[in-house]
């Protein structure tokens, strides 16, 4: 017998037997069958470089589209071709096996998609920042979705600065703010650009290529560009491009008033430009200058800024005119100003004799320019609960009880016809001319004192008593008077009081009952601070430096006790 040595080499040199019946001869393909193969092979191919196309221009082009007819007909040609070898490959076992898994797979791969889809054209988000920074506004809510046009927003961002090439941090907020006002209706479409890379739509828009984040906003024939575009800016914007006639603002003028047309700083600028933005005409009025004095009847508001004059008396008769027939009216008054008795105490209010000082609250360390703060509830103030707000040596308004009593409730306090809108701190003092010294005096009076309050003649309408009939014309103006014109004035709002301009718009826009143009305060990042008493420090003290530290060694030696 040989050895196991060359019986393992005869195995290994030896062929292996097949059986002849298994074998079967190859039949040769026809020509046909060759075009379908060397078709399959070329769908397969023109395939491969359709998806790359599309992946780097998704536009579908007409060559595009002819390669894709291309392909399914080579594909369609292939398989009809083979349709035996297809059908009896179909009947295989392991073929129905793999073709239930792949339906299966498409079937939840079909559902990935629906939910996607739902995903996409209804949105769920939920904004958990305190200040709301990544949410749009209720202003701009409002004005979006009442839209009843079409609006489209073009829009030309560049990651990076073209000139230095250092990263663009604003455009990323701006993307996201574009999405947020895209999700808020159907009609809203936005298109976004590269100014450097897209440069036919560049051009159409006269965008130049080394300029970044400036947006169109378009509706029709109407078209406003933006630059930066915040959300003040580009609602304004919307506003411009969708609304109708615009109303009048007139800026009364001849005695002191601050000034539209001051650009030096103590004039109001800021607030006719921003008015302007939000669709308002804004004008100056001088009484003076008319034979019989009469408000004109396209004012809508009629803004008082800070008289250092008296007004003539047939000026203020038709001030006081306009008023008591529902007129809208702004009024500052101003420390050595006059008063405005005339028409200001018909509706219960009264400005005290001096101004307004306070050590401990004053903005920037300056006693005559007094912090205040929002009092009670009212539309023109709710959103203004952290934006700073400081009025220049106010003068105090007194609110007075000048409202019928309700014949109902006898013994009842009467209706005041005026609300507090703002007040000045406990801390502060009325100083009065002639004061010895820059501190309070004996005699002069302690704070808190109303500063703006507002007069509403639509609810001095609505009588306590049920059974007193309903006015049909309005008894009353509505009115926001300040007691510090010069608050509104460029020169406070540039050093950072940006309360006091939303303040005034917030006012002239309640006032002309258009209340989805409240203005929209600016939104920070307020930091946050843990503040802890002593005790709090010596028990984090005592945990950190003590407890924890004995638990690891007690853990520690039990560990090594059980060990041993």
């Amino acid at each position: 017998m040989p050895d196991e040595t060359g019986q393992q080499e005869t195995t290994q040199g030896r062929r292996p037997m097949v059986d002849p019946r298994l074998q079967r001869e190859r039949e040769a393909l026809s020509p046909l069958q060759i075009a379908a193969l060397v078709a399959g092979y070329a769908a397969a191919a023109l395939l491969l470089v359709l998806v790359f196309w599309l992946a780097i221009n998704s536009s579908f082009i007409l060559w595009q589209k002819i390669l894709l007819g291309v392909t399914i007909a080579l594909a369609v040609f292939w398989g009809v071709v083979h349709h035996t070898a297809l059908t009896g490959a179909a009947r295989a076992r392991g073929v129905r096996l793999g073709a239930n898994s792949a339906i299966f797979a498409v079937f939840v791969l079909g559902i990935f998609v629906l939910v996607n889809v739902v995903s996409t054209r209804h949105h769920w988000r939920k904004d958990i920042t305190e200040e709301q920074l990544f949410s749009l506004s209720e202003q701009t809510r409002a004005v979006v979705e009442e839209l009843d046009t079409d609006l489209q927003i073009v829009a030309f961002l560049n990651d990076r600065d073209p000139l230095t090439g250092q990263p663009n941090p604003g455009t990323a907020q701006l993307r996201d703010r574009l999405r947020e006002y895209g999700m808020l209706s159907p009609r809203v479409a936005v298109e976004t650009y590269d100014p450097l890379l897209d440069r036919e739509e560049a051009a159409e828009y006269n965008v130049q290529a080394s300029t970044s984040n400036i947006l169109v906003v378009k509706s029709g024939e109407r078209q406003e560009t933006i630059y930066g575009g915040d959300e003040e800016q580009l609602t304004s914007a919307i506003l411009a491009v969708t609304s109708g006639e615009k109303a009048r603002i007139c800026f009364l003028t001849g005695h002191g008033e601050l000034s539209i047309e001051d650009t030096q700083g103590a004039g109001v600028g800021t607030i006719k430009r921003t008015l302007e933005d939000q669709q308002y005409q804004v004008d100056e009025l001088n009484l003076a200058t008319e034979e019989k004095p009469t408000i004109p009847g396209d004012c809508a508001v009629l803004v008082i800024a800070g008289p250092t004059e008296a007004i003539r008396k047939d000026e203020m008769d038709a001030i006081v005119t306009y008023a008591g027939q529902g007129g809208n009216l702004l009024v500052g008054i101003e420390a050595g100003g006059p008063d405005l008795a005339e028409l200001l105490g018909q509706w219960g209010i009264e400005a005290r004799d001096g101004s307004i000082r306070d050590k401990d609250a004053g903005y920037l360390g300056a006693t005559d320019i007094p912090m205040v703060h929002v009092a009670g509830a009212h539309r023109i103030i709710e959103s203004l609960q952290r934006v700073p707000i400081a009025l220049v040596t106010p003068r105090a308004l007194e609110i007075l009880d000048t409202g019928m009593e309700d014949p109902m409730s006898p013994g009842m306090p009467p209706q005041q016809m005026a609300q507090p809108l703002l007040e000045a701190y406990p801390t502060g003092w009325i100083e009065q001319v002639g004061s010895e010294s820059a501190g309070r005096d004996a005699g002069e009076a302690a704070g808190p004192f109303t500063v703006a309050a507002v007069v509403d003649g639509a609810q001095q309408q609505q009588q306590p008593n049920p059974m007193m009939p309903m006015p049909e014309e309005p008894t009353g103006p509505r009115m926001v008077v300040l007691g510090d014109a010069e608050m509104m004035a460029d020169q406070f709002i540039s050093l950072g009081l940006t309360g006091n301009a939303y303040f005034v718009l917030n006012s002239v826009n309640w006032l002309m009952e258009n209340e989805k143009l409240i203005s929209i305060p600016p939104k920070t990042d307020l930091p946050r601070f843990l503040t802890m008493s002593a005790g709090q420090k010596r028990l984090v003290w005592a945990i950190v430096v003590g407890i924890v530290p004995v638990i690891i060694i007690l853990v520690g030696f039990t560990v090594w006790w059980r060990r041993r």
